[in-house]
């Protein structure tokens, strides 16, 4: 385990399928403190008018933007404390805009774990997801893919990695970073 000087934040994205959980919970281990923030759960906290991520309209982005800010202020608090944060989150351009904004004077990095869509579609096959979660994933596989060099984060190919080598690349990116911002 490593105590890192400076706390910071990691934000892990991606289409879902893509390991965004199960890397940050692993890398999260890493660390003496350290917390992991699955917005998932944030968003699932709403029970009446929860509206599902998808397909776009005036209250799903309502909703999307309440979770991040959730997100962002749980994340504060743990940060107080001395923890570092990881948090697991599907963002495209006005999520990571409002966790990059919110985030600017604390050592902040987002990764987008980007396997190819054909080894996400694999992963698919060995659990059982429904055909609906198939078609987000290629939609979201799609627009991260389109913006995979426009926005401010790191993308990860994990399409031939095992779970340990996406996690450990990381690991070795964030304290490349932090080093830098120290």
């Amino acid at each position: 385990m490593l105590d890192s000087k400076a706390n910071f934040v990691c934000l892990i994205t991606g289409p879902a399928g893509a390991g965004k959980s199960s890397v940050a919970r692993i890398l999260a281990k890493k660390f003496d403190r350290s917390a992991h923030i699955d917005v998932d759960k944030i968003r699932n906290m709403i029970v009446g008018g929860y509206v599902r991520p998808w397909p776009h309209n005036t209250e799903v982005r309502s909703q999307l933007s309440l979770s991040v800010k959730n997100a962002c202020e749980i994340s504060s608090n743990f940060l107080e404390e001395g923890f570092n944060i990881f948090i697991d989150d599907v963002v495209g351009e006005i999520g990571l805009t409002q966790y990059s904004e919110f985030f600017l004077n604390n050592n902040f990095k987002a990764f987008v774990l980007l396997p190819s869509l054909e080894s996400l579609l694999k992963r698919f096959d060995q659990r059982e997801i429904n055909e609906e979660l198939r078609k987000r994933t290629h939609d979201l596989h799609e627009s991260f893919l389109k913006n995979k060099d426009k926005l401010n984060w790191q993308v990860i190919d994990s399409s031939n990695q095992t779970l340990e080598e996406t996690t450990e690349q990381i690991y070795k990116e964030i304290i490349k970073f932090n080093k830098i911002q120290s």
